[in-house]
């Protein structure tokens, strides 16, 4: 796995600043930033059948990169919703059983935020492993939806072989970090920060899904490459 290749390929780019800046753009916008995620699986998918250049275009054909982005987070909600339920369990019940007395919310804020809030947080990450290994599927698959909904082949492939996707995990982790920092030039650098972390994270799921050999027979998505 080389982190340092998939910090470094975005500003290799010779047109990193131009894309960046229209992905910042696009991600801050609600709904229409579902093309991020369209767009970093296109990334994910160039870096898996080794383009040069992995990065595509916002131009080529920007309703297709949403569509794909959309049924990714149709993927993202079917594995994120069993999480979703249990949270919601954990703070309504509690709620209920502790009443609305003083005691009674002083104790429920000591359960919500030294309990609940870990146990939260913790299957925030684990689901997160399985959305990237569906998110797999679904690129190796040419987009198919209902392979990355095959949930226990989803978990069966996480299991199997984890330590690729701890290492991204980590990634991920590290990367939610450091995009805080984008407040250091001003509140708005963030979302360049966030964009640049998600094409970075998008590059680390390519060498994955290329170190399993989950290489289809489609060809990938190129961005126009010219090696002259």
């Amino acid at each position: 796995m080389d982190i340092g290749k998939a910090i470094s390929y975005v500003f290799n780019d010779e047109r990193w600043i131009t894309k960046v800046l229209l992905g910042g753009v696009i991600i801050a916008i609600p709904i229409l930033n579902f093309a991020v995620t369209g767009y970093t699986l296109k990334t994910a998918r160039n870096v898996a059948y080794g383009n040069p250049q992995p990065l595509p275009e916002w131009g080529d054909d920007f309703g297709d990169t949403f569509m794909r982005g959309l049924y990714g987070f149709v993927i993202t909600l079917v594995y994120a919703l069993p999480l979703i339920i249990v949270a919601l369990l954990l703070i309504c019940i509690p709620a209920i059983v502790f009443g609305a007395s003083e005691e009674g919310t002083a104790a429920f804020d000591f359960f919500l935020n030294c309990i609940v809030s870990p146990l939260i947080s913790l299957g925030g990450y684990i689901t997160y492993l399985f959305v990237q290994a569906a998110f797999a599927r679904y690129i190796t698959s040419n987009y198919t939806l209902s392979e990355a909904l095959k949930i226990g082949e989803v978990i069966s492939t996480v299991r199997s072989n984890p330590s690729p996707w701890l290492i991204l995990l980590l990634v991920y982790f590290v990367s939610s970090l450091v995009v805080p920092f984008g407040l250091i030039a001003c509140i708005i650098g963030v979302i360049f920060v966030a964009f640049i972390a998600q094409c970075v994270l998008a590059h680390v799921l390519g060498q994955i899904i290329s170190q399993q050999g989950a290489i289809s027979t489609y060809a990938p998505d190129m961005p126009g490459y010219d090696p002259s």
